[in-house]
């Protein structure tokens, strides 16, 4: 097995373990997971998503965005019950290799 292809599985495992799903939509890997309206149940998942996002290694200038706590994000996720944070700049054969699973 390719070393992309180990990396994109560490990342699936990874979203099944703490319950996020995943969608590669071009360059950019999107990751989501449905929460209680709760601090308790956002500050969980505001703790998981960088473990995730970080297998992901990066190649070239992108960022992360989503829901997080340090915008007005996170009243966005509490109010709607979805957490979601978006990685650009990732490598493109991991997120090829990662579409595929």
């Amino acid at each position: 097995m390719s070393k992309s292809k180990e990396i994109a599985q560490s990342i699936k495992d990874a979203c099944q373990q703490y319950g996020w799903n995943f969608k590669v939509r071009g360059v950019i890997l999107t990751i989501t997971k449905d929460i209680e309206s709760t601090n308790e149940s956002f500050c969980k998942a505001d703790s998981e998503y960088g473990s995730i996002l970080g297998l992901l290694p990066t190649t070239s200038a992108g960022s992360v965005w989503g829901t997080d706590g340090g915008g007005v994000g996170a009243i966005s996720a509490m109010n709607s019950g979805l957490f979601k944070m978006n990685k650009s700049g990732g490598s493109k054969r991991v997120l090829n290799a990662l579409a595929k699973l």
